[in-house]
């Protein structure tokens, strides 16, 4: 019997689904980070069940509710999240829950393989989707009306209906086949449950290093038996950013375009200050002014560069008491950036946001933040944007990749906490513990940590400087 979360696994990958099916998927337990999304999900799906019976119910004159049925046609299976049964013309219209706030990939395959189940044995009315509403904004308590929003996805069903019969198929043909001869690889071996199925003998520097590199194009690659980098032919078509990557990888040579680092470098003004958040979200806003999704900033850490050849100062701040750390956060951030100098982070995109949903709920601080965000360098931007590239980088530019490679006396290995979901989740925990010790000691990771993140910048504009003098 396939089920629905097995046709979505073949989406993902076919040789995903033929590894499940035979025992070969790598199992490995949750993370607590993976426990927290499970729970969120869990938590959405109670909230829409009672929104489904108190707000879209009763606009039906005589209907019922079906809740998490299941309903099989054939050899596939499928449950439903809801079902509105419509008594008067014996029709039924799903409701399908997602903890998301827009429509994702898998989305319709899904609701569309749920209505060719369902629709063998039932007629049906209409498929909606029921996705958290990301206009709305939390006031004193939380508006289950409000909360959610429902887009009628009846015509894509039907539109995309014919393709998905095809790869229902398709993927039971590989739920029953016994060899894995035929059977398509994923195309994210960093991702890989099945990494001896699907890239076994991945070399160091192979094509999936590249960034950005359509899924065309990894296949074309994958038909020309091309996996490792030094393996590409001269002629193959990479976008310009992409072909200096690889010629990068394949010299196993630096690249430097020592001017425009130079130029970029030479119009900091100090003092510098090098700044990084730590966030916490919620599927489900927690505090008034928030929306589903916000990340709340409950931690910064920040170096700050006097001027040339100047000390280095750090300032940090974490939030240990539970309710919207926000306000003394960015009142105890105010009192540590003066109105002068350059704000220099790490993907200016994640603190510059930050930073404008914070204006939006703290009018009072809003031209201290938009003025921080004016001033803002993204130091990741000279390695995202190829003016400093080096092999070892293998097309990434997060700083956790970076970092070992220009300043390898600098780890993150060996701290207790070393991963922003580690760190959400950690505060969380923390800020809802009554044990005083073990808060004393979750706050002093999470300060090691941000502290790290900002140090880490500070180390690598250092190289950057020596390098492009």
């Amino acid at each position: 019997m396939l089920t629905k979360s097995d046709f979505l696994l073949f989406l993902e990958a076919p040789m995903h689904l033929w590894a499940k099916t035979h025992g070969k998927l790598q199992i490995t337990a949750p993370s607590t980070y993976d426990q927290h999304l499970m729970k969120q999900g869990y938590d959405v799906e109670k909230v829409a069940h009672e929104y489904l019976e108190r707000f879209v119910l009763p606009t039906y004159k005589h209907a019922e509710l079906l809740w998490q049925q299941t309903y099989i046609s054939g050899e596939y299976q499928t449950r439903a999240d809801g079902i509105i049964h419509d008594l008067d013309t014996d029709t039924y219209h799903i409701y399908e829950i997602k903890s998301s706030t827009s429509e994702k990939k898998d989305h319709l395959p899904d609701a569309t393989f749920q209505s060719i189940v369902i629709g063998d044995t039932l007629t049906i009315g209409s498929v909606h989707l029921v996705l958290l509403n990301d206009e709305y904004v939390r006031g004193d308590s939380l508006d289950i009306e409000q909360l959610f929003k429902m887009p009628d996805v009846t015509q894509d069903v039907s539109e995309m209906t014919p393709a998905v019969l095809a790869q229902m198929k398709e993927a039971l043909a590989v739920y029953k086949t016994d060899t894995q001869q035929s059977v398509l690889n994923c195309l994210n071996p960093k991702c890989c449950p099945c990494l001896d199925l699907c890239h076994k003998d991945l070399p160091t520097y192979s094509i999936y290093n590249i960034p950005n590199l359509t899924p065309k194009k990894r296949r074309e690659l994958e038909e020309a038996n091309t996996i490792a980098i030094d393996d590409i032919d001269i002629n193959f078509s990479f976008t310009p950013k992409q072909q200096k990557i690889v010629d990068v990888m394949q010299s196993k040579t630096p690249f430097l375009d020592k001017s425009t680092v130079r130029s970029l470098l030479h119009g900091l003004t100090y003092p510098l200050y090098f700044l990084d958040y730590e966030t916490y979200d919620e599927a489900m806003p927690l505090y008034k002014g928030h929306k589903p999704y916000q990340k709340m900033v409950f931690q910064y850490s920040l170096h700050i560069v006097s001027g040339n050849g100047g000390e280095i100062q750090h300032e940090e701040y974490v939030a240990t008491k539970a309710g919207d750390p926000a306000y003394d956060l960015v009142r105890h951030l105010r009192s540590r950036i003066s109105d002068t100098g350059s704000v220099i982070v790490w993907n200016k995109a994640f603190e510059g946001g930050r930073n404008k949903e914070i204006a939006e709920q703290f009018p009072e601080y809003k031209d201290f933040l938009l003025d921080i965000n004016t001033r803002m360098f993204d130091l990741m931007e000279i390695v995202s944007k190829g003016y400093y590239l080096h092999p070892e980088f293998r097309g990434s530019w997060s700083i956790k990749n970076v970092l070992p490679v220009m300043v390898p006396e600098l780890s993150y290995k060996d701290l207790p906490i070393n991963k922003g979901d580690m760190a959400m989740i950690a505060w969380w925990e923390m800020v809802n513990d009554t044990d005083q010790d073990k808060k004393k000691e979750t706050s002093e990771a999470l300060l090691k940590y941000c502290g790290l993140d900002t140090l880490a910048m500070v180390k690598i504009w250092e190289k950057l400087c020596d390098l492009s003098q």
